[in-house]
C-alpha cells in the first residue's frame, strides 16, 4: 500500500491510501464492463484489450516510496521487445469469423472502451499534479481544487484524442490488409510465372527509427491440377519411365549383337574347318618342280649321316681300346692314372676369389655338359654392390646388409657355435630317449650282416 496527499472537505492536507497497481511491458489495462456478454466473449475482450495496449502509446504513473515512476510503451519498444512484438503478432492473425465478431464487439462497445481509457488517463495525471503538488507545498497549505468546467474540458479533449488515435489506427489496418491483398495477388502471379511453390513472408525495411514485425502471408488454395509439387512428380515419373524405356531397348540391342558376334564366329568355324577338310584331302605332290635342288638337298643329308656314322664308329672303337687298356693295368697304375687325372682337371679350372662378405651362390651340378653360356658364367664374380672393399670399414658396419631390415648379427658362421643347448630335442627326457632309441643310426653299434644269418628249414 501507499499514500497520496488529497484535500478533504474541510479544507485540508491529508494522505489517502491508494493500492499500487503494477505494471510491466505488454501488460493489459484493468478495464471492467458491466456487460452481460463479458463471460461469453472474456477471449476477445482480452485479445481486443492487448491489441490497444501495444497499438496506443501509454504513460502509466503511480506513488510508492521513492517517489513518481513513468513506463512509456512506444512502437519501437514494441517492435524491440520480443514479448510485445509476440502479442502484436497474435493479435494481427486472428482472422475470419474472430475478426468479425471482434470487430461487431468493438463497435458496440467503443464508447465505453473510449470513455473509461479517458477516464484512467485522467485520473493518472489527476494524481501525477496532485503528487507534484503535494511535494511541492507545505501541510498546513490548502490547495484549491479545479473548477467543473477545466474537468469537463480537459475530458473532451481526452476523448477526442482517443478518438483521433483510434482512427489512425483502423486507416493503419486497413493499409495494412490492402498491402497483404496485394503480396498475395502478386505471389499467385509469381508461382504461376516461374512455377515454383514456395512459402514467402512479408518482411518491412528495419530502420532504426522504425522497426516493424514480420507479417506471414495468407495460405492460398491452390487446385490440385496446377499445384507446382504435382507436375513435378509427374514430370519426375514420366522422365524416369522414358529412362526405363531406353534402358530396356539398349538391353534388347546389345542382347542381339551378342548373338549376331556369336553367330559370325560360329560361322568362321565352320567354314575354317569345312577349308582345312577340304586342304587335307588333296595330294601334296610337289615332286618334278626342281628336281636339281632336291638332289642336292638329298646328297647333303646323306653326307652328314655318314660323317655321323663314322665319327660314332670311332668313338665306340675308341672307347673299347682303352678300356682293354685299363683291363691290362694293375691297380696300382690305375690308381696313379686316377689322380693324376684328376688333378690336370683341377689345374684346368680357375677357382675365383671371393671378397670379404661376398654372397656365395652354387650352381649347382646338373646340366653342366650342355654348351650354353649360362652355365660357363663365373658366379664367383662380386656384384655391383659387393664390390666394395668391406674390410676398411669400421667394425660395427661389417656385417651383411647393414642399416636394412635383414641386417644379421655375424660376419660368417665359421668360428661360431650355434647350437641351442636349451633347445627341445637337446633336453634328456623320457620322450626323447623313446624317440632317439627308434632311430635307425643311433644305436650305437653295427653288426655285420653275413655274421646272423637266418636260419631256414
Amino acid at each position: 500500500m501507499a499514500a497520496r496527499g488529497r484535500i478533504n472537505e474541510k479544507g485540508e492536507a491529508t494522505l489517502q491510501p491508494v493500492k499500487v497497481q503494477r505494471y510491466w511491458p505488454g501488460k493489459a489495462p484493468d478495464v471492467r464492463y458491466s456487460s452481460d456478454e463479458e463471460e461469453e466473449d472474456e477471449e476477445e475482450e482480452f485479445e481486443r484489450e492487448r491489441d490497444i495496449n501495444i497499438k496506443t502509446t501509454t504513460t502509466t504513473s503511480f506513488n510508492n516510496a521513492s517517489g513518481t515512476k513513468k513506463v512509456h510503451i512506444s512502437e519501437r519498444e514494441v517492435a524491440a521487445d520480443r514479448r510485445l512484438r509476440r502479442l502484436k503478432e497474435a493479435a494481427a492473425e486472428i482472422g475470419g469469423e474472430k475478426v468479425t465478431r471482434r470487430r461487431r464487439y468493438e463497435e458496440e462497445k467503443e464508447k465505453e472502451v473510449v470513455e473509461e481509457v479517458v477516464i484512467k488517463e485522467e485520473e493518472k495525471e489527476e494524481g501525477e499534479e496532485e503528487e507534484k503538488k503535494y511535494n511541492e507545498i507545505q501541510p498546513d497549505k490548502i490547495i484549491n481544487e479545479e473548477g467543473e468546467e477545466e474537468v469537463m474540458d480537459r475530458r473532451q479533449k481526452l476523448r477526442e484524442r482517443a478518438l483521433e488515435r483510434r482512427r489512425q489506427e483502423e486507416e493503419r489496418l486497413k493499409e495494412l490488409e490492402a498491402a497483404e491483398k496485394n503480396a498475395e495477388a502478386s505471389q499467385i502471379v509469381e508461382e504461376e510465372s516461374e512455377n515454383e511453390s514456395s512459402s514467402e513472408y512479408e518482411t518491412d525495411s528495419e530502420d532504426e527509427d522504425d522497426q516493424t514485425t514480420r507479417k506471414l502471408l495468407k495460405p492460398v488454395f491452390i487446385p490440385k491440377a496446377h499445384r507446382e509439387t504435382i507436375l513435378e512428380r509427374e514430370r519426375i515419373e514420366k522422365l524416369a519411365e522414358e529412362a526405363e524405356t531406353m534402358k530396356l531397348l539398349e538391353r534388347e540391342e546389345r542382347k542381339q549383337e551378342s548373338h549376331m558376334m556369336v553367330a559370325s564366329v560360329v560361322q568362321k568355324e565352320k567354314q575354317k574347318a569345312v577349308e582345312e577338310e577340304a586342304s587335307n584331302r588333296e595330294v601334296d605332290d610337289i615332286d618334278g618342280i626342281d628336281e636339281q635342288a632336291e638332289y642336292e638337298a638329298w646328297k647333303l643329308r646323306e653326307l652328314k649321316r655318314i660323317k655321323t656314322d663314322r665319327e660314332e664308329r670311332r668313338a665306340r672303337e675308341k672307347e673299347r681300346e682303352e678300356i682293354e687298356r685299363r683291363r691290362n693295368m694293375s691297380e696300382e697304375q690305375r690308381m696313379k692314372e686316377d689322380m693324376k687325372y684328376v688333378k690336370s682337371q683341377r689345374e684346368e679350372k680357375t677357382k675365383g676369389k671371393y671378397m670379404f662378405l661376398q654372397k656365395y651362390y652354387h650352381k649347382g651340378a646338373f646340366y653342366l655338359d650342355k654348351d650354353e653360356d649360362i652355365f660357363k658364367r663365373d658366379y664367383a664374380a662380386p656384384t655391383p654392390d659387393e664390390a666394395v672393399h668391406k674390410e676398411v670399414l669400421p667394425k660395427v658396419m661389417q656385417v651383411k646388409n647393414f642399416g636394412r631390415a635383414g641386417q644379421t648379427k655375424w660376419t660368417h658362421l665359421a668360428d661360431q657355435d650355434t647350437t641351442k643347448k636349451d633347445a627341445v630335442w637337446s633336453q634328456n627326457t623320457p620322450i626323447n630317449k623313446s624317440t632317439t632309441s627308434k632311430l635307425g643310426g643311433l644305436h650305437g653299434g653295427f653288426d655285420k650282416p653275413t655274421s646272423k644269418k637266418r636260419k631256414t628249414e
